[in-house]
């Protein structure tokens, strides 16, 4: 069959059929509202389930794997655009605290993993030198970095990059979220937890995932008339400019030298930042309203997880299935040895509340985490989401460049030397946080008193 324009309109119409079906399973199975699954995840089974990976009934086109490719584009795309300036002064200590904590983690995931994959697993298995990747491409970056690094790898000659990168952010995602209930309920029986006394007060709109209408909130402001322009179709076009500009230098230098395969996200993500740099300069940002972007990358988020999880072919999970777990396995470990013993250090008040975003976030993405955090600190009373906003700018550009280089570097054979130089990195960050007072592992952790017990 040809693939045209209809073959795209079919596919997309599939997905959100799914995502609707994923979110009326969510509301209404009790399963799924225990486990906090998102509808995307949910939709992403069902289309792998009942796809041509699978089942065969839904008749999706052989070109659904691509789309994450495409989408993570504008999800890069969307990161700085309509950004507020932060203010440093209200939590310095905080926020550097929430920096060594989530660039901590990271580098961690990183070069573990890929000490996991090279010299212990390589030894057993004939797998890819890029194999360790896979922890920190799924567990840390979620899928929407599965979906750039799997591009960048499939751009290398590795296509199974996005299939392994999209089941190891399922599985993070899944364990994040039910390993992350098992700790709190764990912290409230210790009492370790300040601002609730049991997971049950979870709100049932986080459990059904349908807010009541005296709830409801709009979803954005109208920056522009819409007798003149749609504001949806306004804050998309903001988008899609970097995302187009993007792709064609990536195929415009990578035509130049082909060794030289910087991805389209790359890219788009630092034309974003110079047309964020024009708005502020020029004071148009003040028609910018990023709730509004924040929307549309979510959308794009939501799609890329359908779409990637389609595309995943089960024999490539049967082919690694020992080492993936093996790798997963450790990835859960090494994520509550740093919970318990790094990262307990890493805030001076309301540790485990704090570190529960952090959690979430580097078994899944930040939406885990905040979800997490809803759980124990219901007000956000912690400052955990102030802080850890402000945190990420400072750690997005780490974090962007171990999304980008990797792949580029393991395929001129420097897997080793990528490694020992992101461990160094984490000794560096580590040290520097110790001397500015972000880790303080002499100072015992202290259970706070509950606000319940002070009543």
């Amino acid at each position: 069959m040809n693939f045209t324009a209809w073959s795209v309109f079919v596919d997309f119409g599939l997905m959100g059929g799914l995502l609707v079906l994923g979110q009326i399973l969510r509301a209404k199975v009790k399963l799924f509202q225990d486990l906090l699954l998102p509808a995307a995840l949910i939709a992403g089974f069902l289309a792998w389930a009942l796809g041509p990976n699978g089942l065969g009934w839904l008749p999706f086109s052989g070109s659904v794997g691509t789309y994450s490719s495409v989408l993570i584009i504008l999800v890069f795309a969307s990161m700085p655009i309509g950004d507020k300036p932060v203010d440093w002064r209200k939590s310095g200590r905080g926020i550097g605290e929430m920096f060594t904590n989530y660039t901590g983690i990271a580098l961690a995931q990183y070069g573990l993993g890929m000490v996991l994959s090279l010299y212990i697993l390589g030894a057993i298995w004939k797998l890819h030198p890029g194999f360790g990747l896979m922890l920190a491409t799924g567990f840390y970056g979620g899928h929407g970095t599965a979906a750039a690094v799997g591009a960048a790898f499939e751009g290398l000659g590795w296509d199974e990059a996005l299939g392994l990168g999209m089941t190891s952010a399922t599985v993070g995602i899944i364990g994040g979220i039910v390993g992350g209930v098992a700790l709190i309920n764990w912290a409230t029986r210790k009492r370790i937890t300040s601002f609730i006394e049991s997971p049950s007060e979870l709100p049932r709109e986080l459990r059904t995932g349908l807010v009541v209408p005296e709830n409801q909130k709009s979803l954005g402001k109208a920056t522009v008339a819409s007798i003149s322009i749609d504001p949806l179709t306004f804050h998309l076009a903001l988008i899609l400019i970097p995302s187009l500009i993007g792709y064609y230098l990536s195929k415009w230098v990578s035509a130049l030298n082909k060794n030289l395969q910087i991805p389209g996200f790359a890219w788009a993500l630092i034309v974003a930042y110079v047309l964020q740099y024009l708005l502020l300069k020029t004071g148009t940002n003040k028609y910018v309203d990023r709730a509004t972007i924040t929307r549309i990358s979510g959308t794009a988020t939501d799609l890329l997880i359908v779409a990637g999880m389609e595309s995943i072919k089960l024999s490539v999970i049967v082919k690694y299935a020992v080492p993936l777990a093996i790798l997963f396995a450790f990835g859960f470990i090494l994520n509550w040895v740093w919970l318990m013993y790094l990262g307990s250090h890493m805030s001076r008040e309301y540790w485990f509340e704090r570190n529960m975003i952090v959690w979430g976030s580097a078994c899944g993405v930040l939406t885990t985490g905040i979800m997490l955090l809803r759980v124990v600190d219901p007000e956000f009373k912690s400052r955990a989401m102030e802080d850890t906003a402000a945190a990420l700018v400072l750690n997005r550009p780490i974090v962007i460049a171990l999304t980008a280089l990797p792949p580029l570097l393991v395929a001129r054979g420097l897997a080793g030397p990528f490694t020992w130089v992101t461990l160094g990195a984490l000794l560096l960050v580590m040290v520097a946080a110790r001397i500015f007072g972000w880790w303080t592992p002499r100072v015992p952790v202290a259970n706070p008193t509950r606000v319940s017990d002070r009543a």
